[in-house]
């Protein structure tokens, strides 16, 4: 099975009347730096001390760390404001979330991104992160080995955007979809732990 076929799959398909515009990525977002030389070392060494702190992002959904505002200030590291989407450069390449934090670091793994100013109403960043995700993934520099996704290749990547209405239903549904694999996840989970509990009793008797 192609990539367009799994896409096919597993996207909320638009109509072409619910299209708003169409064109490459650069036409509606606008990239922002990353920040080098954040390494476990730098933050075991400046771990916060004060309440006013500033997660930093890499490729993952969740934190990998925290530095406090006036430390990020000092390093001149470049703060985000939020919400915005993240990209992420190496690792999972081309995997798309939206950071709800009202400040942010990125890590030079990944680089986040914000659309231009007259389409901030235009565009759900949930919806993009969820609908693009997938494609943006497949469309790596490699599919084996340590893959790329840099800041050229996301910037001319044809996207097409509906109707702001029209994302806020599908970002919804995507939500929906989200929570429901989530159970089944969990309802696995316990369902395997409770016959490994039982393989471990079976075995000691």
């Amino acid at each position: 099975m192609n990539n367009v076929s799994v896409l096919e799959l597993i996207r909320v398909k638009i109509s072409d009347d619910d299209i708003y515009n169409s064109g490459k990525a650069s036409i509606f977002f606008d990239v922002y730096p990353n920040n080098q030389n954040i390494t476990e070392e730098l933050l075991y060494a400046h771990q916060p001390v004060t309440n006013h702190k500033v997660p930093i992002y890499a490729t993952s959904p969740i934190a990998i760390g925290k530095l406090d505002y006036k430390i990020t200030i000092k390093m001149d590291f470049t703060i985000i404001k939020g919400p915005a989407i993240i990209i992420a450069r190496k690792g999972y390449a081309g995997r798309l979330f939206v950071v709800e934090d009202t400040e942010f670091i990125v890590h030079e793994d990944a680089y986040p991104i914000k659309p231009k100013s007259e389409f901030i109403e235009n565009i759900n960043l949930h919806w993009f992160a969820n609908h693009y995700n997938e494609e943006f993934q497949a469309n790596r520099t490699s599919t084996w080995g340590i893959g790329d996704f840099p800041r050229t290749r996301f910037s001319n990547m044809n996207i097409t955007i509906p109707k702001i209405n029209v994302q806020n239903y599908i970002a919804e549904l995507y939500i929906r979809r989200k929570n429901q694999i989530d159970l089944i996840k969990e309802f696995e989970n316990n369902v395997f732990n409770e016959m490994d509990k039982n393989i471990l009793r079976i075995i000691k008797n």
